[in-house]
């Protein structure tokens, strides 16, 4: 891979979009190659936390616009490119068991929101900077946006973000739920690595779960919704997390989750 780096360090990936020149757009081969580093991280056992930033200055800057000209004078598919992208990145990315923590910086542009939105868990630099640009260059809201801004935000302000497309900073961002904290920009790194730290430390199945039930949260009605959770608790208890979870707090100690 060449748009995307992937790094795994013992239970820990981190993938990088890997197009610094152009703020990290999201062009064909990035779009496959962060699905194929998704789906390598979903299979691999030993990783926990997955780690999303960008090379360079940004996180990303959202679709490549000068590829998406070529889709209009007739070269490559534009479908194959929104397929991958929104069922092969963002959908995948609210489906793998395992917490995804954003590292943003720079430009979060249109797509790039959208895998910021996507994430479990976004921490901003204090400088950066979003927009929902789509209506500026024609089209409607796409990436999910339209689905996870509103749940974050009111859906009047989802509008008003997508309907100007206007530059917004990270304290709003913040206030919009669109990530879920703002540091000075030289504590970036650092945060990040105390967050995954967090993670490490978590039970998987309990964080996959919760993934599962979150996801689900505003389409189930609420008998639904609590038959979920009693059945994931019910089988969370005979697991050795659970054994080690309650042996811990009755020690008055730390627990040590694998």
């Amino acid at each position: 891979m060449k748009s995307v780096i992937l790094e795994k360090d013992e239970k820990v990936a981190e993938i990088t979009l890997n197009r610094p020149e152009v703020h990290n757009a999201l062009n064909m081969d990035m779009v496959k190659e962060l699905s194929a580093a998704l789906d390598d991280c979903w299979k691999d056992d030993d990783i926990k936390v997955i780690v999303l930033k960008g090379a360079g200055k940004s996180f990303s800057s959202g679709a490549d616009l000068k590829q998406f000209m070529r889709f209009a004078a007739g070269e490559g598919n534009s479908a194959e490119y929104g397929l991958e992208l929104h069922f092969g990145v963002v959908k995948k990315m609210r489906e793998i068991p395992k917490p995804i923590i954003a590292e943003v910086k720079g430009y979060s542009i249109g797509g790039g929101v959208g895998l910021v939105a996507a994430s479990d868990y976004a921490i901003a630099a204090e400088s950066a900077v979003f927009s929902c640009g789509y209506v500026l260059i024609g089209l409607s809201p796409d990436t999910g946006t339209s689905f996870l801004i509103p749940r974050g935000a009111s859906m009047k302000r989802a509008f008003e973000l997508m309907s100007t497309g206007r530059r917004f900073s990270a304290r709003e961002a913040l206030q919009y739920g669109i990530v879920t904290e703002v540091v000075p920009d030289e504590k970036l790194r650092e945060r990040v690595k105390e967050v995954v730290e967090i993670y490490l430390n978590r039970p998987r199945e309990a964080i996959a779960n919760l993934k599962r039930l979150l996801n689900i949260t505003h389409s189930n009605k609420i008998d639904e919704q609590l038959a979920l959770e009693l059945n994931f608790v019910s089988m969370a208890t005979l697991t050795k997390d659970f054994i080690e979870g309650v042996t811990a707090m009755l020690e008055k100690r730390e627990a040590r989750f694998d």
